[in-house]
């Protein structure tokens, strides 16, 4: 490998780009002399080209092929995948022109999961690429996820529960369900789509995941077993570090952060962090308990509040309790941020004592690397599967609600806070020993050189693939 070319090609959402960047830093710590290149569009070449800088990673432009099916300006999120797929034709020609320029470099190509389809059957007749998927979920998120979605449509029991054909054990209930699977009959554009990723995923000559192999033994055992056996590479966590002076997106420093200002003068432990990440939000109904459950609670939060429009279509909720606020801040127990938070720093900080979280799982997995327990409260997608993980198998998590349409109520939350923060609770003493444990093993896979480490994996993917050829 020691000349070869990687070339990673992701989804471009922040819940996406961020594990890729981490993967180029992993791919640049184990191959100094590798070759990296990052495939984005015209239109995010220039945001690529700015994060990936300092890792010293060149970045790519595909061209839309707009007779390939580009809908222009997608409006839902299935549009914004279908338009991505239209980068077939053009990536299709990038990855041999790629070789004849370079013929010396053999190309290891890493997709996005949900890209996998645009890079399968690139240069088939060439024995000097790869094809491999990287999961930016951990392994049972994705199993359940995708084995849900290759089995509609879902036909429930009496119970309003789903088993699934390839992991009879498993029980899904209606309430874990997007509204996209719910609906699904097998030939609409969701289950056409992500059945395209499906069949790929069998195809690729490897499987990345954001994950690592004591964290996840149930979930990464789970793959193989459903993807005829394809071999899977536990390259997680793809995590970035905690530090006082990272740069935000926004070019601020985290050493600026008032949220960071504000956590420096409370006790330990005793904070609720409380966020549902860069591209969910909930609705005004639901932000009104939840503020009247956190103000019953008496516990002491930090409520970052973003003011991004919701992937499923929605906008920024409004709710927010007449005063709530201006009290909070008044009796020092709470802070509302309207503002870009430095979430590694913030579940990192000593006063930060638990995330109440939309069990996205880069944000599930850098709460375990600062040994942070959870509130869980799934909004989409596999974030359900994180959610139901790391509550039954790691014990790590504490379901308040399941789904954007969930109806909660002040007293249920103020009852999960309590139970995660509680000097007296039994939950937050469990939980609090065994989301150290997970630290252990997240620090061991980012930081150690046993096989479990991230480094050590990696390596072996690379000189798997390199293999290949030979």
């Amino acid at each position: 490998m020691a000349a070869d070319h990687v070339v990673l090609f992701p989804f471009m959402a922040q819940g996406h780009l961020a594990p890729f960047r981490c993967l180029a830093a992993l791919i640049r710590g184990c191959r100094p002399e590798a070759r990296i290149t990052v495939v984005g569009t015209t239109g995010t070449a220039d945001s690529l080209r700015a994060q990936f800088a300092a890792d010293g990673v060149g970045v790519h432009a595909l061209a839309f092929d707009t007779s390939a099916g580009s809908t222009g300006s997608p409006q839902k999120l299935i549009d914004f995948f279908l338009a991505a797929e239209s980068l077939r034709p053009a990536f299709h020609r990038f990855v041999p022109d790629l070789r004849r320029s370079d013929p010396g470099r053999d190309v290891h190509v890493v997709t996005d999961m949900f890209l996998a389809s645009t890079a399968d059957g690139v240069a088939p007749d060439d024995p000097g690429v790869t094809r491999s998927v990287l999961l930016t979920t951990g392994g049972y998120g994705a199993a359940l996820y995708f084995s849900l979605w290759d089995s509609v449509p879902l036909v429930p029991d009496d119970d309003e529960c789903f088993r699934l054909p390839r992991f009879p054990d498993v029980r899904v209930h209606r309430s874990q369900l997007t509204d996209h699977l719910v609906a699904a009959d097998g030939v609409d554009a969701w289950s056409t789509f992500i059945r395209r990723q499906i069949a790929a995923f069998s195809r690729a000559d490897a499987l990345l995941v954001n994950t690592a192999e004591k964290l996840e033994p149930k979930g990464l055992s789970m793959l193989p077993q459903w993807l005829n056996n394809v071999p899977v590479f536990p390259v997680g966590p793809l995590l970035r570090a905690a530090s006082s002076s990272s740069p935000s997106p926004e070019d601020t420093t985290t050493t600026t952060s008032p949220i960071l200002s504000w956590l420096d003068k409370q006790p330990p432990g005793s904070v609720l962090y409380v966020s549902f990440g860069s591209q969910y939000t909930i609705s005004a109904s639901q932000t009104t308990e939840l503020a009247m459950g956190l103000e019953k609670s008496g516990h002491r939060f930090v409520w970052v509040i973003r003011p991004a429009a919701d992937v499923n279509g929605g906008g920024p909720s409004s709710g927010m309790p007449k005063g709530f606020e201006e009290r909070m801040e008044a009796a020092g127990r709470g802070l509302v941020a309207r503002c870009w938070a430095p979430q590694v720093e913030v579940l990192a900080h000593a006063a930060t004592g638990a995330f109440l979280t939309h069990c996205g799982w880069n944000s599930a997995q850098e709460s375990l690397a600062a040994g942070v327990p959870m509130v869980g409260w799934p909004l989409s997608a596999e974030q359900f599967y994180n959610a139901k993980t790391m509550a039954e198998e790691m014990g790590v998590c504490v379901e308040l609600a399941r789904g954007a349409g969930a109806v909660v109520t002040g007293d249920e939350v103020a009852e999960a806070v309590e139970r995660v923060l509680g000097e007296t609770s039994e939950v937050r003493a469990a939980m609090r020993r065994k989301a150290a444990d997970a630290k252990e093993v997240i620090d061991a896979a980012r930081d150690g050189d046993g096989d479990e480490s991230s480094v050590v994996v990696m390596r072996g993917f690379l000189d798997a693939m390199a293999r290949r050829r030979a």
